[in-house]
């Protein structure tokens, strides 16, 4: 399963603010659509090589994925990885015997998750896994202005994030559950720094929303999980903020994602919750990470006292998180995407690690500063895959 990367600083990219429909903007590109659409002049191959010329400034990156469209020789057409780029041209992989030059009219843009919208309406937006495998639960975004103070971070800067069971239309259906998506400071016009990482079952979504703490990004997600519970129908999660109370100027407010808890204790609402438990009856029920290291009170995933890298031979560690329910409590499933780093990573912006090897494959991880322990929390977020 093909990991995506998108970020705001590509060429092309929705930019977020506190304004309404930005979000939207940016999960319809990340999701759906796709962005940074250009015509190409010419595709040609070299053994297995193909080289297609573009417009100067094109914008495409080195390993960003791009979705070739209208080229007459079937071989060059869909999803491919940039190998690597020059001012107007870009190379990728294709098989040796396609026909060269290709021919057509010929697109390339940078390719989206796949994901469907089945419903949208003013402000509002549902998202949908096309893959059969998923467990098809709904996202429904709303950026209606929230009612109420917006030093609190209402407005328009904070958006609803509802997982859904059922969505008969773009508001009613069964099995709700919600979070709260922060954009913005400020309800203007200022962009905010975002990256999202996703496949075809999920995504997370990382936004530098504060402008007074500055490089510290609030992690959400949405999608399924992979389940410790055979045939799990609800292995499905939405996270994000719990509430608009406290200091809504300090991203860590209300915001436990970038957070570890020790195993078996309950930290009340955290703002990540399952659409069901382990029994498949009833409804949401409310989760956290678990693993080390993590005191009973938790602790921001990589704010350890470890030095990086780790004095014995220059490594940098990481390890994987386990979704734990409160009630019970049980353990229910592995936490995708997202590793914890054993030590603070620096993390000026983030910062592409190419080197890991994890359970004897080489992945490269995205790290990005987290919101928890003054800003000395890392994401960790794994580029390579899969992630079931």
């Amino acid at each position: 399963m093909t990991i995506h990367f998108f970020q705001s600083n590509q060429t092309g990219a929705p930019q977020l603010s506190g304004q309404r429909g930005t979000l939207i903007a940016v999960l319809n590109a990340c999701l759906c659509n796709g962005f940074n659409l250009r015509t190409l002049t010419a595709i040609t191959r070299d053994g297995t090589v193909a080289t297609a010329t573009a417009d100067a400034g094109h914008g495409f990156r080195e390993d960003d994925i791009v979705l070739i469209a209208g080229a007459n020789e079937a071989a060059y057409n869909g999803e491919h990885r940039i190998r690597k780029v020059s001012t107007n041209a870009f190379q990728f992989d294709v098989v040796a015997d396609a026909a060269t030059p290709a021919t057509g009219i010929i697109t390339a843009k940078i390719a989206p998750l796949g994901w469907e919208m089945p419903f949208s309406g003013e402000d509002k937006a549902v998202y949908r896994s096309r893959d059969v495998t998923s467990n098809r639960l709904f996202l429904r975004i709303d950026e209606t202005p929230l009612a109420g103070d917006g030093n609190y971070g209402r407005g328009p800067r904070t958006a609803l994030a509802q997982m859904w069971e059922v969505l008969n239309d773009i508001d009613n259906g069964t099995g709700k559950t919600e979070t709260l998506w922060r954009k913005a400071q400020n309800d203007n016009a200022t962009t905010r720094p975002w990256v999202l990482v996703g496949d075809s079952k999920r995504l997370w979504l990382a936004v530098n929303w504060s402008e007074s703490y500055p490089n510290r990004y609030a992690p959400y997600f949405f999608g399924d999980f992979p389940s410790f519970k055979a045939g799990d129908a609800y292995g499905a999660m939405v996270a994000g903020y719990f509430d608009l109370n406290g200091n809504w100027v300090e991203p860590v407010s209300n915001l436990n994602t970038d957070s570890v808890y020790a195993v078996g204790t309950g930290v009340g609402n955290t703002g990540i919750w399952l659409a069901r438990g382990y029994s498949q009856l009833g409804g949401r029920i409310n989760a956290q990470w678990v693993g080390a290291p993590a005191g009973n009170g938790g602790t921001g995933l990589g704010a350890t006292s470890v030095p990086y890298p780790n004095p014995a031979d220059n490594g940098i560690y990481v390890m994987p998180l386990i979704i734990q329910e409160q009630t019970g409590p049980s353990l229910r499933g592995r936490l995708p995407g997202m590793l914890c780093p054993l030590h603070t990573i620096p993390a000026p912006e983030p910062w592409r690690f190419p080197g890991f090897v994890i359970d004897g494959t080489q992945r490269e991880l995205l790290v990005v500063a987290g919101t928890a322990n003054g800003g000395i929390a890392r994401l960790a977020f794994d580029l390579t895959g899969p992630w079931d």
